[in-house]
């Protein structure tokens, strides 16, 4: 009986080779700098070149290398510390307030959608379409009680001038209620559109299984667009820190009641443009940014924001 064995080739016959497969990263990695590259230009000219320039601006006094002495000279003003402590408490008071505002509409939108969701979404940003300085004239006479739609409320409550409304700690309440109808309407779309994301059938299965409402937005909703909710702290801290625009146009309505440095940026302006200290400007600047930068990797690091399922599994 023949046995069958596999054909052996002969010293003559050459051994074939596998054909070389098409290497599709090399198409993957171009794909990539191609998006990635205008971006990567932008970032270093307008934001890494400019850090490195206030980095050496910081470092020199008077056309000389002085060290350390611009920070010095920063952390030992008095101003800083009453600045700091006004960015802090409207730090305090907004964030919580926006982000409870954000995640309690969004979350309603998407439990009740229907032919009116569209139109609350546009109703919702329409404030954030009024920003900056155009927005902070707008609430000066919002709370100037003989402008104002609800100027009868605000005599009711002893205000009769619009300085009454923004002395003492009345300016970080109205602040406040700025940024948030400012910023809350895009951040309620952005929000909304990550939900109408979400797997059907995962809330579907919830559904059948008896989950409420709110344990179905708690449990399952809320941790599947947890890496949104980060990028709106993130953001949204920034800006808040960066506090600018607003106490500085609100001042003119209350001359003499609220600072011009009433803010860490308007400290920093007051040093470039009022005093010609470049320097310290460049050094407070600095700080701000190592200040938001910690904060985001703060928030990156609790929330796992760049976490893939590869990562979570290590």
């Amino acid at each position: 009986m023949k046995t069958l064995t596999a054909a052996r080739p002969t010293a003559a016959e050459p051994v074939p080779r596998a054909k070389p497969r098409p290497r599709r990263h090399k198409g993957r990695t171009t794909a990539v700098w191609i998006l990635v590259g205008p971006y990567a230009l932008f970032l270093a000219v307008f934001g890494l070149a400019p850090a490195g320039y206030a980095l050496w601006t910081s470092l020199v006094h008077d056309g000389s290398f002085s060290g350390g002495r611009n920070w010095a000279a920063v952390l030992d003003d008095y101003r800083l510390g009453e600045a700091a402590q006004n960015v802090t408490t409207y730090l305090l008071i907004w964030l919580p307030v926006l982000l409870l505002t954000v995640l309690s509409l969004a979350f309603t939108l998407h439990a009740r959608p229907g032919r009116v969701t569209g139109a609350l979404q546009l109703v919702y940003y329409l404030p954030g379409a009024v920003t900056g300085s155009a927005a902070a004239l707008l609430w000066l006479f919002m709370v100037s009680p003989d402008s104002s739609p609800f100027g009868p409320l605000l005599k009711l409550m002893d205000v009769k001038t619009a300085t009454d409304a923004l002395s003492g700690g009345s300016l970080i309440t109205v602040l406040a209620v700025m940024g948030v109808a400012v910023h809350a309407g895009g951040w309620i779309v952005v929000l909304y559109g990550a939900l109408t994301a979400l797997p059907r059938d995962v809330l579907e299965a919830a559904q059948v299984d008896g989950a409420s409402a709110w344990r179905t937005m708690w449990h399952i909703k809320l941790p599947l667009v947890r890496t949104y909710v980060a990028f709106v702290l993130i953001s949204s801290f920034a800006s808040g820190s960066q506090v600018f625009v607003e106490p500085t146009v609100l001042s003119t309505g209350a001359p003499g009641q609220i600072s011009p440095t009433w803010s860490v940026n308007q400290l920093a302006y007051v040093y470039a443009t009022q005093d010609g200290d470049f320097g310290k400007a460049a050094a407070l600047s600095l700080a701000m940014l190592a200040v938001g930068l910690l904060a985001a990797w703060i928030v990156i690091s609790r929330t796992g924001m760049y976490a893939t399922d590869s990562t979570k599994a290590g």
